[in-house]
Parts: structure tokens; sequence; C-alpha cells
């Protein structure tokens, strides 16, 4: 522990950091008990922004890749029928079919990680429902506590001091489990 400078100055910036996140708590639980529906917009409206900002373009490509790899089914029936026929021989049906093959696979990989990323948005319908319950039980909280911190918050970043306009400022961010950094607006 480095308690070296100013130890009062320590204490009181301990205190002014469990006062800022105590009145960050009562301040959303207090938004969380007076319009529930309009905190639940607020929230999931920067979450999907966040993380669902092109999701329709997610779909589009969804379906791309999908319509392609039938199209590449339809293919290797075709390239089937001109080898069968004596059009293609073996080495060129081979190399054509192991290249539509890595394309095919490459296309399911994708259409994976689109689905996941998809999923994600039922996902943080949950997170922020849950989180509202969370909050709203702290409507009333006079003092924060371990078990309130480690239920709430995920982590705290607190920034180095600056001056701004001659008075120093400092950055908090308060990082909510469930639903990240809640801005203030």
């Amino acid at each position: 522990m480095y308690a070296k400078a100013n130890s009062s100055n320590i204490i009181k910036e301990v205190r002014d950091l469990y006062n800022l996140v105590l009145k960050d708590i009562q301040d959303l639980a207090a938004m969380a008990l007076k319009d529930a529906d309009v905190f639940y917009q607020r929230l999931s409206s920067r979450m999907e922004r966040r993380y669902m900002a092109d999701a329709s373009e997610m779909q589009k490509e969804c379906d791309r890749l999908e319509a392609r790899n039938q199209e590449i089914d339809s293919m290797f029936m075709s390239l089937y029928t001109d080898k069968a026929k004596g059009i293609l021989t073996e080495q060129r049906f081979l190399k054509l079919t192991a290249t539509l093959e890595q394309e095919q696979e490459a296309n399911r990989k994708r259409i994976q990680e689109l689905v996941l990323v998809m999923s994600r948005t039922e996902e943080q319908e949950s997170d922020v429902r849950t989180f509202i319950q969370e909050i709203r039980k702290y409507a009333a909280i006079q003092e924060l506590d371990e078990a309130v911190l480690n239920r709430l918050i995920s982590k705290i970043s607190v920034g180095e001091i600056k001056k701004v306009d001659g008075q120093k400022c400092q950055e908090v961010k308060i990082i909510y489990n469930f639903v990240g950094e809640i801005s203030s607006n």
C-alpha cells in the first residue's frame, strides 16, 4: 500500500467514489421504479445500438450465404453429371469439387457466426430485464456493501485527474453487470 501521500486526501477520494457509486445506484433504481417501461426501452435501445446495429444486414448476409450453398449443391450435381458423361476429367472434377466444398464450409462457418451474434439480442433482452429486477431491489439503499457491489457492478474505472476550466476533474465509469456502462443522458 502506498499511503505515503496525504492519507486524508486518499480517504476523501474513496468517500467521494463511494458516494458517487451509491448515488448512481439510487438514481438508476428510482428510474426503474418510476417507469420500468421507459427505463427498459432506454437500456434496450442502447444495447441494440451497441450489439445489433446491423441486424438486418446480418440476416441478409445469412440468406445470401444459404442461397449460395444451395447453388453449390446444384453445381455438384451438374459437375457429377458432366463427369459421368465424360465431359469432365477426374482430375478436373476433384479440383472443382474441392474448391466448392471449401467455399461451402466457409459459408457454413460464417452463417454460424452470424446466428450467434443475432441470438445475442435475445440474451440482451433477458439481461436488461434481470438488471431492472436487480436494481429495483435497491431503491431504498442507503449504504453500499460488498454484496451489493458484487451483485450490481462488474467494474469501476477511474481515470486520471485532469484540469478542466481550472477545476480538477476525474472520469469515473461504472460498468454494471448484465448491461455494461449506462450513460447519464
